[in-house]
């Protein structure tokens, strides 16, 4: 990451190439197999984990569209609050930063807590929350002495683990092809199954998964130090998204006709994963996973730390928030140390969901959600309504067939949020109202600007 700049423009180094990498390394591919035995279980789809991606893929498509109309308008980090704030109205388009906020604190929180919970599974002496602690401590550590991981590092992780997705695959249709599972590698109820299938608890799963698919989200946020962002950010978005959902849906399909009665014979579902390679003869895959993905859970945590405390320094700057605390920066290790130690604490809180993964997900998903809903309504604001694009069918269906569509699928699917993460998303939205209301004598000012450079 860039350190933030409060003058001048940042260096455009990005391509194509990297700006896909980035995108997946933020979403992290493993992902897929962190929620499988959540979501394949009775109490999650009851094995229509690869439907609910496939919704998930869908419904994001047209979200990731709207960013890319988006972009190429405003082609500066910030992402949806930039879009809210030029194209809706800027005291909305604050709080969707804030909102989006949330999901930048509570990220390195999931990612530590998935630590702890596999950390567990193979050494139970180990407490899921030491385990959170710990890595969280170490994490501060490594942020606030400036270490940070070289790029050639991040590309070996992500190899990593595609390369331990493919090999999931390969494993999968190796053990169908001897006989296993569902005996053959095509089969209409790995997708869905009339008799376990129900609309609402797919849904469910589908409107959490969306925050599987930040990673299109965070490419828009590196614009400025893309080169030609114009021609490179569209295909960058929906190469992301695509992708992601394209390789989401085969992996969960070739683990379903594995295991096709998984739903019911999970034992633990934080862990199914662990459960499933031993489940198809593979016990040493287990092990794989287990090192592939702890390092880019514990190096997706880190990058969190690092970008999230960096949000916060410039809002100390700008006077958004405190600047005796959130505007300093250390001077023994040039480093915003209070920011990463309070990123740290939050992160911690981990420790209350030990036995609810779904939870910590879901608070995540609350401002995700959100967030994108804005954008999807930010485009209809901008081209058709303030810009007036609306003759001819192709604007009616860019600025506001496709977008609506996006906004009212996602409000849709934002009903089926738990109702835990929307009392806590809530009040996160309320404290938010709140201190623009101060900041903004009772909104009769304009914001103060909010600043997303990492």
């Amino acid at each position: 990451m860039n350190e933030l700049q409060n003058q001048g423009e940042l260096k455009k180094t990005l391509s194509l190439p990297l700006l896909i990498g980035f995108g997946l390394a933020y979403l992290a591919p493993t992902v897929v197999f962190n929620y499988y035995g959540i979501w394949t279980c009775e109490d999650g789809t009851a094995g229509h984990y690869p439907l609910a991606l496939l919704i998930t893929t869908v419904m994001m498509l047209f979200t990731a569209f709207s960013y890319t109309r988006m972009v190429k308008e405003f082609p500066q980090a910030g992402s949806a609050y930039v879009y809210v704030n030029k194209s809706v109205q800027p005291h909305i388009g604050f709080l969707t930063g804030w909102v989006m906020l949330l999901d930048y604190l509570l990220l390195p929180m999931v990612c530590y807590l998935l630590l702890g919970i596999y950390i567990n599974e193979y050494f139970p002496v180990l407490p899921v929350w030491a385990i959170v602690i710990g890595c969280a401590a170490l994490g501060a550590i490594f942020n606030i002495i400036g270490a940070k991981t070289a790029s050639f590092i991040d590309s070996i992780i992500i190899a990593a683990q595609l390369i331990f997705t493919a090999l999931t695959i390969l494993l999968c249709i190796m053990y169908v092809c001897d006989g296993g599972g569902a005996g053959s590698i095509f089969s209409a109820k790995a997708i869905i199954n009339p008799e376990t299938f129900n609309f609402s608890s797919v849904l469910n799963a589908s409107a959490i998964l969306c925050v599987s698919f930040v990673g299109f989200d965070a490419v828009t946020t590196m614009a400025e130090e893309t080169k030609d962002p114009q021609k490179v950010m569209t295909p960058a978005i929906i190469g992301v998204c695509l992708g992601a959902g394209i390789l989401f849906f085969i992996t969960s399909y070739f683990m379903n006709i594995a295991w096709p009665d998984a739903a019911t014979q999970i034992q633990d579902p934080d862990v199914g994963a662990y459960e499933f390679y031993p489940q198809i003869g593979y016990d040493w895959a287990a092990d794989v996973f287990f090192v592939v993905d702890e390092f880019a859970s514990f190096v997706c945590a880190m990058a969190g730390m690092g970008a999230v405390s960096r949000i916060l320094l410039g809002m100390g700057r700008d006077n958004i928030l405190p600047k005796n605390f959130f505007g300093s920066v250390s001077k023994k290790f040039n480093t915003p140390v209070k920011n990463i130690i309070l990123v740290s604490v939050i992160a911690c809180s981990g420790i209350f969901y030990a036995d609810n993964l779904i939870g910590a997900a879901e608070l995540v998903s609350f401002g995700c959600i959100i967030g994108f809903i804005m954008v999807n309504i930010s485009v209809f604001m901008r081209f058709y309504i303030k810009k007036g694009q609306r003759s001819g069918l192709k604007n009616k269906l860019m600025y506001m067939i496709v977008p609506l569509i996006g906004a009212a699928i996602l409000i849709f699917a934002f009903f089926f949020v738990g109702k835990g993460a929307k009392i806590l998303g809530g009040i996160w939205l309320g404290v938010g109202i709140i201190y623009l209301a101060v900041k903004t004598k009772g909104f009769k000012e304009l914001p103060p600007e909010m600043h997303f450079e990492e």
